[in-house]
């Protein structure tokens, strides 16, 4: 479940789990306290009414699955003006048990839950970077991200700035397998299973079926037949190209729809919509759901619509350095086109934070919009309709999510307005058409048709 604000830079990504209530209401319940806590810190300036210059990102991540086990790792990113930093949590989840659980209850006696804080303080103590004093009385608060690798050793993720300075970066102390096994509960034994021989295509909550389940609470084998593979490209990769049409934007009412944060669960229906009503669009896709979704950007490709790149961690490219900038776009790059064998031609910067920097390194066109139909904030299809259909105006550029339903339910609607009134949808490349798109510069709308034809862009200024 992914959920995005726009104004206030917050990004959220969580789980939900209608089979195991007690992930979907955990899950829920963090990001709900972290997003209040975050709006109550960063409030509007009373004098002007501006927001503070800060971001809230938190990514839910899968780290061990069995027919009785998950654990999911949630990392939260925030920075303020006073600093910057992330902190880490890891929910476990005994599918039959109605809350998550924690660290300690990977860990047997209170005996062993101290070995194991001992365990850790020598390993980190070799960390040129950890302040030895913090590891004297280690806080079981600071041991709220505990997971295991492929050779089950224990990795410990400590909060930036919690046991080393500010420049020190992410520290995760390592306790050896041989050490971890028999300090383990009986849940936490299950766990470390779960964590290094997972079983990603269990489904989850049918404990009953005690048949396709080992001792050890792992999944047995899917069969060859029902498991897909991953490792092929979509059929028509690399061959799938939109076709080149003629539309001269400067002499008709043109408009370009994008989507971003895709490909979600609704883009195939959107697709859908999109083709009877002969609207090609461009989206904005984020890295994970293009690795994800192959065959979706594959159709894209394949039906006229245009890719671009939303980076991979949906971070603001301004909070973060030149290295991390240029990781964000390769590493979204690299998915696109193994997908669809191009790369993004071009790129849209996470909610619409960019500076020169940022768009020198992107090495494509940057595109912002003119028209905000706030749906990532309301999720109300009859706004979505009304938003769009009433701001539009020849040369603009829309943005919505095609990872809310509420959108994908607005586009019928959307498109019958906008043809009503004689507009034309184009991708974002088609509606620039002679007036170009250069690479570094940043657009958020195509000229009025009204101008000469070799007239740039409107530069953008937000």
């Amino acid at each position: 479940m992914t959920a995005t604000d726009e104004h206030r830079r917050i990004f959220t990504k969580h789980f939900e789990v209608p089979s195991v209530p007690a992930v979907t209401r955990s899950q829920a319940e963090l990001v709900t306290e972290q997003v209040d806590a975050f709006k109550s810190t960063n409030v509007p300036d009373v004098a002007t009414g501006e927001l503070p210059v800060a971001e809230l990102n938190m990514r839910s991540h899968l780290t061990a699955v069995s027919t009785r086990v998950l654990g999911i790792r949630v990392n939260t990113y925030e920075s303020t003006g006073a600093g910057a930093g992330t902190r880490y949590l890891t929910q476990w989840f005994d599918q039959g048990s109605p809350a998550a659980l924690g660290t300690r209850d990977l860990f047997g006696s209170d005996e062993d839950w101290a070995q194991f804080k001992e365990f850790i303080a020598q390993a980190a103590t070799a960390d040129p970077r950890v302040f030895v004093g913090s590891l004297m009385d280690l806080d079981d608060a600071w041991l709220d991200s505990v997971n295991f690798d492929a050779y089950g050793n224990a990795l410990v993720e400590f909060d930036d700035n919690s046991v080393g300075p500010d420049s020190a970066g992410p520290i995760v102390v390592k306790v050896d397998a041989e050490h971890v096994a028999s300090l383990l509960s009986e849940f936490g034994a299950l766990a470390r299973t779960a964590a290094t021989s997972p079983s990603p295509r269990v489904q989850l909550g049918l404990l009953q079926d005690r048949a396709s389940q080992a001792p050890d609470g792992s999944a047995a084998a899917t069969t060859p037949e029902s498991a897909p593979d991953s490792g092929t490209e979509p059929e028509g990769a690399g061959r799938n190209r939109p076709p080149q049409r003629a539309v001269d934007c400067t002499a008709t009412k043109c408009v370009a729809l994008t989507f971003d944060d895709g490909p979600g669960p609704k883009t195939g229906k959107l697709l859908d919509t999109l083709r009877k009503g002969n609207a090609p669009s461009t989206f904005f896709v984020t890295g994970p759901n293009a690795k994800l979704r192959p065959e979706i950007l594959a159709r894209m490709v394949a039906e006229g619509h245009e890719i671009g790149n939303h980076t991979w961690n949906h971070r603001s490219l301004t909070s973060l350095s030149s290295a991390q900038i240029q990781r964000e776009i390769d590493r979204t790059n690299a998915a696109i086109t193994k997908a669809v064998d191009q790369s993004a031609t071009l790129m849209r910067p996470p909610f619409g934070a960019h500076n020169s920097i940022s768009d020198r390194l992107a090495s494509t066109p940057v595109i912002l919009w003119d028209v905000d139909t706030l749906d990532w904030r309301h999720r109300n299809t009859a706004k979505v309709v009304a938003a769009a259909v009433s701001q539009t105006t020849p040369g603009s550029i829309v943005l919505m999510h095609d990872i809310h339903s509420s959108t994908v339910a607005a586009v019928p609607k959307i498109l019958s307005g906008l043809r009503a009134k004689g507009y034309t949808f184009v991708t974002v490349t088609e509606l620039m058409g002679d007036s170009g798109l250069e690479a570094g510069e940043s657009y958020a709308r195509a000229p009025q048709p009204a101008k000469a034809s070799g007239a740039k862009g409107a530069k953008a200024t937000r």
